[in-house]
């Protein structure tokens, strides 16, 4: 999958703000060059003729002068813009248009309006038409109306398909075949088996049942049949709605008199098939080649979605969440080991008060994990986190290749290797193999790209910028994404920018100082650790 393109960020929440994509603020600095570019773009499709702006910046002007005065803020605004290589803004004779696949505006993200502060705060032009349509606007910004009609903001845009969004299926019911009384049961078993285990995995999917959907979507369809000859067969396959194309398909067999058991296998086995395709790669048999309780199995993928967020509580919770795994199967080893890395990532994040005596802990853990499954290459992986937290990078490399073999086109896999690469100083080596994990499926756990972006920002590479946005595009409480943009912001001295972040990240972990921000043990290299530590405090953590 191409990684998507870089944008001009534009936020319109709080005082309007333009920024590069390496970083550099280019916010013109005229009050009325600012105010232009807002009534543009939030207009409808972005586009306004110049007597409407106009009227609404030169309303007590002479129709010549205001004439006059718009030409110049526009020859300002394109030179300046142009010095950037910015092209966004499209000027003719009769209209001002932005071309909205150039920039990413943050109201425009339904994701980010959590965050949102005043829209477009301290912007006062001395103009009452333009006052009066800033009013509204706001209004519309807030969800206050006079009337139903209102309650949405008339300028609110789709959201782009610039990044990495969750894939969205569409399962379909059903298809029955045959004569048998049995199979109406057993579509609809299956159905709503299925629905009830997406739904579990709703952090990482966006599930549509298809009786319910009025509209085609971008996605995947999940479809399938039962078939009553010779007992009762089911089928199943999934499409991308693009191009039709079969991205996976299986058919399984019902044992005499045991359907209901059959019914929750069956299920268990298309969800992990999609995992396979979609997002884990092979790591996914780590999990799907162990037979467990459905009960185990969905506690284990709540955990797994929780362990993915990288923040203190989305760790707790992971962890509450593998020990319910293991309460409805003791001996479940991918949740043992998993309560192993959640406790490693708060070690290596920063997050544990305690970490020498949380690794005492671990050792013991690993120790027991490869006495019984020496061979397991979740146990490998564990073990090699265990190393690189008590410094022993290298080693932690050489044990965490092992796994390679097996699982090499998992992103998982890869993204471990990688992690620990960059730790042990091998910054290029880590970009490189981050980018081939987020190439294997179509939508990678996104923990593998907040990675990758912080590895190009201690490697001084400006596209850490695209990649942390990429991230907030489907996390936007994702702490290391936001980290990585308050270190760069700083680079480009777009301190406004660096403090916009540094707010955030402490609205999400209120903990968080600079010194914190990850385990120095962990680094080969101090100067990594203590370059970030650096950026961040002048930002302000």
């Amino acid at each position: 999958m191409a990684i998507s393109e870089a944008r001009t960020k534009i936020f319109l929440s709080g005082p309007l703000q333009i920024v590069c994509v390496d970083g550099k603020d280019v916010t013109p600095r005229g009050t009325k060059a600012k105010a232009l570019l807002a009534l543009v773009l939030l207009s409808k499709n972005a586009i306004r003729s110049r007597t409407w702006l106009q009227d609404r910046l030169w309303s007590t002007s002479s129709q010549q002068q205001g004439a006059s005065s718009l030409r110049k803020e526009l020859s300002v605004l394109k030179k300046e813009f142009s010095r950037y290589s910015l092209t966004f803004l499209n000027i003719d004779r009769e209209t001002v248009s932005i071309n909205l696949q150039e920039v990413e505006v943050d109201v425009f993200e339904e994701r980010q309006l959590s965050e949102r502060a005043e829209l477009l705060e301290g912007l006062d032009v001395g103009d009452v038409e333009f006052e009066d349509w800033l009013a509204v606007e706001r209004q519309a910004y807030w969800g206050i109306a006079e009337t139903d009609e209102e309650l949405a903001p008339q300028w609110s845009k789709p959201l782009g398909k610039w990044s990495r969004q969750r894939p969205s299926i569409v399962l379909e019911p059903m298809e029955e075949v045959g004569a048998n009384p049995e199979i109406s049961v057993v579509a609809r078993s299956i159905h709503d088996e299925l629905m009830f285990l997406l739904g579990n995995l709703s952090d990482v999917i966006e599930l549509r049942d298809a009786r319910r959907q009025t509209e085609p979507i971008d996605g995947y369809i999940l479809s399938g049949s039962v078939v009553g000859a010779e007992g009762l067969r089911v089928a199943a396959q999934l499409t991308s709605s693009e191009d039709r194309s079969c991205l996976w398909n299986e058919r399984f067999r019902f044992r005499p008199g045991d359907q209901f058991n059959a019914v929750e296998e069956i299920a268990i086995q298309v969800v992990e098939a999609l995992q396979l395709r979609l997002r884990d790669g092979y790591w996914s048999e780590i999990w799907s080649s162990r037979n467990t309780v459905v009960e185990a199995w969905t506690a284990f993928q709540k955990g797994r979605i929780q362990e993915g967020h990288t923040t203190y509580e989305g760790l707790k919770h992971a962890i509450r969440h593998y020990e319910m795994c293991l309460k409805h199967d003791p001996e479940y080893l991918p949740a043992k080991v998993a309560i192993g890395f959640c406790h490693l990532d708060l070690i290596r994040l920063g997050m544990d008060p305690s970490p020498e005596s949380t690794l005492i802990t671990i050792e013991e853990r690993c120790e027991d994990l490869r006495e019984a499954f020496s061979d397991d290459p979740y146990v490998v992986a564990l073990r090699a986190f265990f190393l690189c937290a008590k410094g022993n990078t290298e080693e932690a490399c050489a044990v965490m290749e092992s796994a390679l073999d097996r699982f090499q086109y998992s992103p998982d896999v890869l993204g471990y290797y990688a992690g620990l690469l960059g730790y042990n100083d091998q910054l290029e080596e880590e970009i490189s193999i981050c980018r081939q994990a987020i190439a294997l499926t179509p939508h990678p756990p996104i923990w593998i790209e907040a990675n990758l972006a912080l590895a190009l920002a201690l490697n001084g590479d400006k596209s850490a910028w695209r990649h942390a946005h990429n991230v907030l595009n489907v996390d936007t409480g994702n702490v290391r994404a936001h980290m990585v943009l308050c270190a760069v912001s700083v680079e480009a001295r777009n301190m406004t920018l660096a403090h916009r972040h540094a707010r955030r990240i402490l609205e999400i972990q209120p903990s968080f100082q600079s010194e914190n921000w990850a385990w120095n043990v962990c680094f080969k290299n101090p100067d990594h650790y203590r370059r970030m530590v650096d950026l961040l405090f002048q930002a302000g953590l």
